[in-house]
């Protein structure tokens, strides 16, 4: 990581919308648990929040978006998914003064949502903003379609 990069600009607002993203993604469970059970707005906060700075510290290693590195759909995927799980399970830890104190079903489970709603929203962020456009070399002419080289 180069030290210059937290003097950029681009870079921070890079990181605080990847953080937000993670925050939300976080919080989306906990959310769905205080909806259903006794889960206490300050731990869905808190779960929020604990994301958002542990986004902006893996964030520090770099961002392929503020240097120009251009990763294959699939690798960013599984990047971001990952380092999302891994934060949410951190988050999971809120609360708890000992390890044998942490629900590791509903952490676990709390996390694999948040895993799965970060993919669901690169999946949205990347899909085409006109699904019915013709692009490429495929055209349709009188029901037919031909294929220009």
């Amino acid at each position: 990581m180069k030290l210059s990069l937290l003097t950029s600009r681009a870079w921070w607002k890079a990181a605080a919308l990847r953080g937000l993203y993670t925050a939300v993604a976080i919080a989306v469970p906990y959310l769905g648990g205080a909806l259903l059970s006794d889960v206490p707005w300050l731990t869905i906060a808190s779960a929020g929040a604990l994301g958002f700075v542990a986004s902006l510290a893996t964030s520090l290693a770099g961002l392929p978006e503020t240097v120009g590195t251009n990763l294959p759909w699939w690798l960013a995927a599984v990047e971001r998914v990952a380092k999302t799980f891994a934060q949410s399970l951190a988050a999971g830890f809120v609360g708890a003064t000992l390890i044998t104190d942490v629900a590791w079903s509903t952490v676990v489970q709390a996390a694999l949502i948040s895993a799965l709603v970060s993919l669901l929203r690169l999946i949205l962020a990347t899909l085409p903003a006109d699904p019915t456009a013709k692009s490429g070399p495929v055209q349709t002419l009188t029901g037919d379609l031909h294929i220009q080289g």
